[in-house]
């Protein structure tokens, strides 16, 4: 009896060994992978039931390679790259270059030495592994994680606060011509600071031409915050350019049903997202992992549901949007080169293809398109000319800025303004409260989480303004809130005695809504000339809330008194009244002279409609104008009767 149980139980592992040999990853087939990493240090039977990408938890980390210097073990790595080779999956080097784990006798050493070491790791690894898929070349870089301690040795902070992260990534290309570098770090698309320093890191990077392929969120805190909040970093780290891989997901929930819940949204999400190449989630075997209740499945097999759910879901969805679906059978080493589009006053840029970044020898086609009352000028940054097309080889990281003018021959002052160059030129001024500024396409959002308090508050102000005496100026821009909120503005001196150039009698101040609106202010500067005028847009206090702008433009006016809205001086006797009622505007004259003229203005300066009365009509009339064929927006009616000028707004509300 005992032989035949013994008999029937080997048969049972023979089968079961036959069905690993057979299995296949949901992820086997698709446009994506699906990787986990090494368990205490192996590779399970199972693994490749599962898993169709590996990342050794430790094994590649320089403090585990090399703990003694000079002596260097490789066993467990080399056991990651054969399984992977065997498999015939991707693997990832993790990692080359982090402030943790590292071999405790570089800290000993000068910056010469280290520098002399860290070749000699490098050197070590890449004779060992030349043909690794992804590298983790900087990990966990971000002032409060691990900077390395001995990153000085690599150039430090240097001119552009990240030099020695570029010289990691140049170091490994050459060692590396063909492999994804990619950099590594924790709450990168999860926490906003942490989010807008990494797309700082990145865009500097290729600003300064290194050799970065993409950019890797550890994504640990994720499960805790809302998809949409993490989906939102995400896209802001995809408007570099770079592809994106999910390096190390994981779920702390030790429920099963929340867990799987979980998953199967936030997954959903990371799966779909077209920017992302692949994710790998950290340790799947209970018990195992580097965090409780992160788990997948006991070390005896049995799945948890949101395990089971994942494998069903990748297999039934393999061809999930992709925008680098030939990224990992390609690899890196592809220099590309940064396109930053810009444009000055109102009008909008176009780039065919309608790509970020271009490699070598790229032929990139520009078409600037001007606002109404605008024309396009001429070229600037890496080209010039005004030829509209305009199309340039790409030979190196690039910037285009398309200049417009109004018709009237006037640049815009604002730089920037439509932040097509993210938030370049301004600067969010706390005098108290807390908010935070971040440009999503094409727009300044400014999440406002305290307010302030009265002239104690939040203030977005782009300075070094140059505005002339005796010359008006219309500043206009689109803005809209979350929920209603006040909004003001104000131009003057940056600095002591600080003097605003815009009369108290002018509106400068807006009740912003839920919806986009156009805004307008315009002043004479009366002031003497200055070229260190603010523009200051004031959030004042009330409830913490989200405002967006654009589109902001800060112009000369050539001929004010016809299409601006005049300051009116206290106890002024006004000859000419107007009002809106209804369809029509009224316009009551004590007096109309011969050859008086009615004009409505749009925001922009453009006459949208003119009459001329050459008809004495005697004293106390009311004229109407119809108004109802003019489209629904802000505008400016001037009247002129003799030497007699008055002005007003006026919101049309109809079509």
């Amino acid at each position: 009896m005992k032989l035949h149980l013994h008999y029937f139980t080997g048969l049972i592992g023979m089968f079961l060994v036959m069905l690993n040999s057979f299995a296949q990853p949901p992820a086997e087939g698709a446009n994506k992978f699906l990787g986990n990493i090494t368990t205490r240090g192996q590779v399970r039977s199972d693994f490749y039931n599962y898993w169709n990408q590996i990342t050794g938890e430790n094994e590649h980390k320089w403090g585990s390679v090399e703990w003694s210097q000079g002596s260097r073990n490789w066993g467990s790595g080399d056991r990651i790259a054969n399984y992977a080779k065997e498999k015939d999956i991707p693997w990832k080097f993790h990692t080359l270059i982090w402030g943790s784990q590292y071999p405790n006798w570089i800290t000993g050493l000068s910056q010469s030495q280290q520098l002399a070491a860290i070749e000699d790791w490098m050197d070590a690894a890449a004779s060992r592994y030349p043909d690794v898929e992804m590298i983790d070349v900087v990990n966990e870089a971000f002032p409060r994680h691990a900077p390395a301690p001995f990153k000085n040795a690599l150039g430090g902070d240097g001119a552009t606060g990240f030099d020695w992260i570029i010289k990691s990534f140049e170091m490994a290309r050459e060692r590396w011509p063909n492999a994804i570098l990619i950099y590594n770090d924790y709450n990168n698309c999860e926490y906003d600071d942490e989010v807008n320093w990494t797309v700082e890191l990145i865009e500097t990077m290729l600003e300064a031409g290194a050799p970065i392929d993409a950019i890797g969120c550890q994504a640990h805190d994720a499960w805790q915050l809302s998809t949409k909040k993490v989906k939102e970093n995400i896209d802001k780290l995809a408007a570099t350019g770079l592809p994106i891989f999910i390096t190390e997901y994981d779920i702390g929930e030790s429920n099963d049903s929340k867990q799987k819940q979980i998953m199967e949204e936030q997954f959903t999400m990371f799966w779909n997202h077209p920017r992302i190449v692949g994710i790998t989630y950290w340790g799947y075997i209970v018990g195992s992992t580097w965090r409780n209740g992160t788990g997948l499945m006991s070390s005896s097999g049995s799945e948890r549901p949101a395990l089971t759910w994942l494998k069903e879901y990748v297999k039934n969805n393999p061809d999930p949007p992709n925008d680098f679906p030939d990224l990992m059978a390609n690899g890196g080493g592809v220099t590309n080169y940064r396109l930053t589009v810009g444009a000055n006053g109102r009008g909008t840029v176009t780039h065919n293809p309608d790509e970020k970044q271009f490699s070598e020898e790229t032929q990139v086609t520009f078409t600037a398109t001007p606002s109404e009352g605008w024309i396009f000028d001429c070229w600037s940054g890496d080209a010039s000319g005004s030829s509209n097309p305009l199309t340039i080889t790409i030979n190196k990281s690039t910037k285009i800025t398309a200049n417009f003018i109004t018709e009237n021959g006037k640049p815009d002052l604002i730089t920037n303004g439509k932040f097509l160059s993210g938030t370049d030129s301004w600067t969010v001024r706390l005098y108290n409260g807390d908010a935070e500024g971040s440009v999503e396409n094409g727009e300044y959002k400014l999440d406002i989480k305290d307010a302030g308090v009265e002239t104690r508050d939040v203030r977005l102000i782009q300075a070094e303004l140059l505005l002339e005496q005796g010359k008006w100026y219309r500043l206009v821009f689109d803005a809209y809130a979350a929920e209603e909120k006040m909004m003001s503005v104000n131009i003057g001196m940056a600095s002591s005695p600080k003097t605003p150039f815009i009369s108290s009698e002018i509106q400068t101040e807006f009740n912003l809504t839920t919806s986009k609106e156009t805004y307008s202010v315009e002043f004479p500067m009366e002031e003497e000339t200055c070229d260190d005028s603010r523009l200051e847009i004031i959030l004042g206090t009330g409830a913490a809330t989200t405002v967006y702008l654009s589109n902001v433009s800060l112009f000369e006016i050539i001929e004010p008194p016809d299409a601006v809205n005049m300051p009116i001086k206290k106890n002024k006797k006004r000859h000419i009244n107007i009002s809106g009622k209804g369809s029509f505007v009224d316009v009551r004259f004590n007096k109309i002279e011969k050859n008086s003229s009615f004009t409505i203005y749009d925001m922009m300066g453009n006459v949208v409609r003119s009459e001329n009365f050459k008809k004495d009509f005697g004293s106390d009339k009311i004229l109407s104008f119809d108004i109802r064929n003019i489209p629904r927006g802000y505008y400016i009616v001037a009247v002129r009767s003799g030497n007699i000028l008055e002005t007003s707004k006026i919101v049309v509300t109809g079509k």
